[in-house]
């Protein structure tokens, strides 16, 4: 059996490790208040950002609607001012056409980016790439801008007819970004946050914020960035207060059960003596011990409170029975009081609504009732403080209502930007709702959820009513429904989408579907665009329809001009076969030739389809034999060389390149085979950095001595240098031991010629 001392030992014992026990509860649960304060504070931060990034993807959405199908910009100036003065998570606003910044608002110290090719900066150029990639907006940075400033680009595509036009971009500089988030209201001795992103450049995570050493970032928030990878981290500085907690409650009851100890012992050593003392003693030790353990709490929770905290007891007659600096300060702002225990908060109130609402609410308490309100302080009109308030009853262990604890959190920065984010919305509608083009809201299975003014007046329709519910594309032709089902399918899976319809009374539009992402990028809903286009289909229709005609027309004048030609030289031909005389008919077979090769030319422009162009290699292929076939001398083997590359050319360079062709194919004929019985000829022509190459040589005799190439005697010659004359060409000729001309000139125009 144990001696009384061993008792005693065991009874202090077993206190001390109740109290450490109650310690690391105590621990845990002052731990546990920390993390979720931070949490709380972490969600906050991360909607603040997020409604910024919001803001900015209306912007951006909103200023998009400047540039108009044909990529003209119209009323930029208006609508960013507006966006910019209604907005405060906005800063410049920039329309950048193809890479180059074109527009800039507000323009007075954004002068030096009028001009600027972000494409061709590839310290950003990757981050451009990527918006076009996502086909939504993408926010690049925080960078430091031309002018100096740091700040988030926010890229919108810009789409016209299926092709990237450009980006709508929202500038938000970094600071103003810090201040929309809220972070500068929590920063300070108790917590450190951190802002982050993977650089796209270099896949590296890089920090935003001023990196504290000996922080460990375990806590974070993944805002909801177009690009999804930004992350808000946050950190409790002061770790120490449930460590100071457990201490304290550890060494009272160390304390204590050194005293229960001690005085177990002395009962147990005298029972018979002692046990009236005994019970009196435990009875004071006990209340003492409950009265040190309230107060304990309550002085815990005053020194655990942050300035944004408010905590305060009261007894059943509304007396003070604790309270933290916070609640003194705001009754001294407020009333200009000095609190202290005991005294009745309700003496300090002013007699009214207010007296009677509060007295009304602790009232409650008293009776057993716990709730939350929130309530709103002025210091003047323009500053107010909201106040989210929770009262709770203090129960004695028998369960008797002993008083009550009031805990109140400062939520003025969420009521702000909740209010605000009204605010935005009902600008937003209003903007929506007078916006000249027919903006309307799809649920994911394809209803119409909401449209605007101008698409009720744009499809004849006098209320909403005739369209909520409706299943969109059931208004365009039967063919058309499906493609717009393939295309609003792609629209859930992210991307964005244009098409054109025509409905049943004749109408035409041009409609665009962009994804309305909700958290995890998932598309909640889709924003319709739709714009009536009848009257332009119809111009185009008719300049269609006009330009036509022109067509049929032009081709029949080439028509007409190749049948005359053909007259002419069939004339010729006529007057040939009447001259008996050797000289004059061979000079007849020369003009015909000529006349053959502007017939060619014109009856290749009529089947072109362009009208404007011939297959230079075509129009050879057809002129050189009809030449030879004409110029053909059967005693002698003549043979060609040709390599023609496959270009098309004008009619006014076509024309005197088949005459210089002509001419000296004529002359090679006549005079270059003299006493020989076979020869060559060849015919080179490429194409070569924009320039017609082309190399005319035989191997015949050259020309005699009395003959100057450079100094044309005759016709053929004098026709050979004026086309060279009229092509521009640079040229430079041999004529002894054979003879070789090579040529080039630049054409107006050089196609290539499509199999």
């Amino acid at each position: 059996m144990l001696g009384y001392k061993a008792k005693g030992v065991l009874i202090a014992f077993l206190v001390i490790l109740l109290g450490m026990f109650m310690g690391y509860l105590r621990f845990q649960v002052i731990e546990k208040e920390q993390s979720e304060h931070l949490e709380d504070v972490l969600e906050l931060i991360e909607k603040n950002l997020e409604q910024t990034v919001k803001n900015s993807y209306s912007a951006a959405l909103t200023l998009a609607l400047t540039v108009n199908h044909h990529g003209e910009v119209e009323g930029f100036e208006e609508v960013a001012s507006k966006l910019v003065n209604n907005n405060s998570h906005v800063d410049v606003l920039q329309l950048v056409r193809g890479g180059t910044i074109e527009y800039v608002y507000p323009l007075e110290g954004n002068e030096s980016v009028l001009g600027y090719n972000i494409l061709s900066d590839p310290k950003v150029s990757a981050e451009v790439l990527k918006a076009s990639e996502i086909g939504s907006i993408y926010f690049a940075g925080p960078l430091e801008l031309k002018q100096g400033e740091l700040a988030v680009i926010g890229r919108l595509p810009v789409n016209i007819k299926g092709e990237i036009w450009g980006y709508s971009a929202v500038i938000i500089y970094f600071e103003t970004l810090i201040e929309q988030s809220g972070i500068n209201n929590f920063s300070g001795d108790e917590y450190y946050f951190q802002l982050s992103k993977v650089n796209p450049n270099t896949s590296e995570v890089e920090q935003f914020l001023p990196v504290k050493e000996g922080v460990d970032l375990v806590s974070y928030e993944s805002i909801q960035f177009p690009e999804g990878d930004w992350k808000l981290y946050g950190a409790i500085l002061d770790e120490s207060k449930p460590f100071l907690a457990f201490l304290f409650i550890t060494g009272f009851f160390s304390i204590t059960g050194i005293v229960f100890g001690y005085l177990s012992a002395k009962i147990f050593k005298k029972p018979e003596e002692l046990q009236e003392l005994l019970s009196k003693k435990t009875a004071q030790l006990t209340k003492t011990k409950e009265d040190y353990r309230k107060s304990s709490e309550l002085l815990l929770s005053i020194l655990e409170s942050p300035e944004n905290l408010i905590l305060l007891s009261l007894d059943t007659e509304y007396r003070y029975l604790a309270f933290n600096e916070p609640h003194r300060k705001v009754m001294k702002s407020l009333w200009g009081v000095d609190i202290k225990k005991g005294d009745c908060i309700l003496d300090f109130l002013p007699s009214g609504d207010l007296k009677n609402e509060i007295k009304h609410n602790y009232d409650r308490v008293l009776k057993g009732e716990s709730f939350d309100d929130i309530r709103v302080f002025s210091d003047s009109p323009d500053d107010s403080l909201f106040w989210e308030n929770r009262y709770s009853p203090i129960k004695s262990e028998d369960g008797a209502i002993i008083g009550l604890t009031v805990f109140a959190i400062n939520v003025t920065g969420q009521k702000e930007a909740e209010q605000e984010l009204k605010r935005s919305e009902k600008r937003y509608k209003a903007l929506i709702s007078n916006s000249p083009f027919c903006i309307h809201e799809l649920s994911v299975d394809r209803k119409i959820i909401s449209i605007n003014n101008a698409g009720l007046q744009m499809m004849g329709a006098k209320n909403e009513d005739e369209f909520i519910g409706e299943t969109y594309g059931e208004k365009a032709e039967p063919e058309k429904q499906k493609e717009i089902e393939r295309l609003f399918e792609d629209t859930l899976n992210g991307k964005f989408a244009e098409f054109e319809f025509t409905t049943p009374n004749g109408r035409y539009f041009t409609s665009s579907f962009v994804p309305i992402f909700g958290e995890n990028r998932i598309v909640e809903k889709v924003m319709g665009i739709t714009q009536d286009i009848t009257d332009r289909k119809k111009n185009e229709q008719f300049v269609e329809k006009s330009l036509q005609e022109k067509t049929t027309l032009l081709s029949e004048i080439h028509h007409r001009v190749k049948n005359n030609l053909a007259i002419v030289s069939g004339l010729l031909q006529l007057q040939k076969k009447d001259i008996g005389d050797v000289e004059v008919s061979s000079l007849l077979d020369e003009s015909i030739n000529r006349i053959t090769s502007i017939a060619m030319v014109h009856e290749l422009m009529y089947k072109s389809p362009d009208l404007s162009s011939v297959s230079i290699q075509k129009y050879l292929e057809m002129l050189i034999p009809a030449i030879t076939s004409s110029m053909e001398d059967h005693s002698k083997d003549i043979s060609f060389n040709i390599d023609i590359a496959d270009y098309k050319l004008n009619i006014n360079e076509a024309i005197p390149l088949g005459l210089l062709l002509n001419e000296l194919i004529t002359n090679s004929f006549k005079y270059a085979f003299e006493g020989r019985d076979s020869g060559t000829i060849d015919i080179n022509l490429i194409i070569e950095q924009g320039y017609v190459n082309v190399v005319y040589q035989d191997n015949g005799v050259g020309f005699n001595s009395s003959a100057d190439f450079e100094k044309p005697v005759n016709l053929g010659l004098t026709l050979i240098h004026a086309q060279l004359t009229q092509l521009e060409a640079i040229y430079t000729a041999k004529t002894q031991e054979g003879f070789r001309l090579e040529f080039n000139f630049k054409p107006q125009k050089l196609d290539v010629v499509e199999n």
